[in-house]
Order: C-alpha cells, then sequence, then structure tokens
C-alpha cells in the first residue's frame, strides 16, 4: 500500500477520490436485511410483505486501496510465474521461491485485513418496499430509500414511491 500512495504522490495526484460504488457480499446483505427490518419493526404500526432490492455499498477510499492491494499483488504472482514459465527470470531458483513465498504471503495478509477493515463503506444504501397500513384501514405498498451507516443503523430514509393511490391515508408509525 506504501508503494501505491508514494505513486500518487510522485505523480502529484493528493487528493484521490475513487467514489466506487457496488453490491455488497451476501454477508453484509444479510445484515442490512436485519438491520431494515429491525427499524421497519419499531417504525411502522403494522406491514408486510418486505422487498428488498438496489442493495449498494459506498466504499471508502481505504478500502478500496486496501482491496487493489491484493489484486496488484495477484498480478506481480502471475508475472512471476510467467516469467519463470517463459524462461525470462533471470533470477536464480531460491530468489524465485523466496519472492513467491513473499507475495503469497502478502497476498494473503492483503485479503485478511479486508475482511475486518474499518470503515469499509461510507455508507450502504438499499430500496425497501413494504404492504404499510394507513390511517385509512388500508394497506399501501410503499417504497423507501433507506441508508445505513457502516455499523448498519439505519441513519435515513425517505419515500419515494408507492403502488396505488394513498393520497386517502398517511403511514400509521408506533
Amino acid at each position: 500500500m506504501k508503494h501505491i500512495l508514494l505513486q500518487f504522490l510522485f505523480l502529484g495526484i493528493t487528493s484521490v477520490s475513487f467514489a466506487q460504488v457496488a453490491e455488497p457480499n451476501d454477508y453484509d446483505k444479510a445484515a442490512i436485511v436485519k438491520a431494515v427490518n429491525a427499524w421497519a419493526d419499531s417504525v411502522f404500526f403494522k406491514y408486510d410483505e418486505p422487498r428488498f432490492e438496489n442493495f449498494i455499498a459506498h466504499f471508502t477510499d481505504e478500502y478500496i486501496i486496501a482491496s487493489m492491494r491484493s489484486g496488484s499483488i495477484d498480478k506481480s504472482i502471475r508475472r512471476l510465474k510467467s516469467s519463470k514459465e517463459k524462461g525470462t527470470y533471470t533470477g536464480t531458483e531460491s530468489d524465485y521461491e523466496k519472492t513467491m513465498a513473499e507475495l503469497k504471503k502478502g497476498k494473503e495478509d492483503a485479503t485478511n485485513a479486508l475482511v475486518n477493515f474499518t470503515p469499509k463503506v461510507t455508507h450502504y444504501s438499499v430500496i425497501y418496499w413494504a404492504n404499510i397500513k394507513l390511517d385509512s384501514g388500508i394497506f399501501n405498498y410503499v417504497k423507501h430509500e433507506v441508508h445505513l451507516n457502516d455499523r448498519f443503523q439505519v441513519v435515513k430514509s425517505e419515500i419515494v414511491g408507492n403502488i396505488g393511490d394513498n393520497s386517502k391515508g398517511k403511514i400509521i408509525y408506533n
């Protein structure tokens, strides 16, 4: 990672922002679903048929740099193997084995560092649909955009749509 940062500084790029978003892994998705369902239980009087879509993890620059390290080491391993197979490697067999062992250890360390990396994201977002009871007595399928912090706590929600006409009723909150 030190080499990547030095390259950025050498190139004069001091305020790089990757602003990468992607779908979270299955573990994070499960944590998001659990947290949003707990939030819904505490917020809505009555709801059913929850549905989730468009899971997005907004990764921090630090996490992106750390994950790039793992990919960079993979590239180095492939290059080293390739040069050995092509006969262009100029070092000794002992040097090759030592370098390969160091790269594999670095890859393992980089991969392990990503497991509990903090903060991994600035926030998560998800679209949450639920059939929510209105004060008119009917249920209406309402679409929320929900944001969670890096500890899977709901920090923001906004109604962004609905199916059906709910102009005659308002959501009953706890």
